[in-house]
């Protein structure tokens, strides 16, 4: 039925360059609705898959950086969306993975529809994300849950960041 949602876990990597306190952000189209956001790296566990092996894969997948650890998770999150007709009832793990900055590459996604939507990469301030009054990010509250990660450094137990 059209207005279903299927039920899904996820995970995302707030890749993090050390030295310019910066985030790897994705740029992508959500064809349902036809708006462009930003967001962290990551997507839906296979099977049972273990969230860390996820992790690695999507990381891998979307940017072409192997990572073989992550701290976390530190952001936690639920939503419902539509994505290429499909209803989904995300729930979401967010963890830190501190690196040096690199130059991405999603041409390791062997998921066609994934490749259409995808618009570009860059590596963001909290500053910048602050200050980026026309971009929607995901969550909504990233610039200030993002700022805080940096101030407190990584939490015993992960924030709710909502949608």
């Amino acid at each position: 039925m059209a207005n279903e949602y299927e039920p899904r876990q996820a995970v995302r990597a707030l890749l993090v360059a050390q030295s310019e306190q910066e985030v790897l952000l994705i740029h992508t189209l959500i064809p349902d609705t036809d708006t462009l956001i930003w967001l962290a790296p990551g997507g839906g566990l296979e099977g049972d898959e273990d969230p860390l092996a996820g992790l690695k894969r999507e990381v891998h997948e979307e940017t072409g950086l192997q990572i073989s650890s992550a701290e976390g998770p530190v952001w936690q999150r639920r939503m419902k969306f539509r994505l290429h007709g499909k209803g989904w009832d995300q729930s979401e793990l967010f963890y830190y993975v501190p690196v040096t900055k690199f130059e991405p590459d999603n041409s390791h996604n062997p998921a066609a529809d994934e490749q259409d939507i995808f618009r570009g990469f860059r590596w963001w301030s909290p500053d910048d994300i602050a200050a980026a009054r026309e971009e929607i990010f995901v969550p909504l509250k990233f610039a200030e849950h993002f700022q805080r990660l940096i101030t407190q450094g990584v939490p015993a137990t992960a924030w709710e960041v909502g949608r």
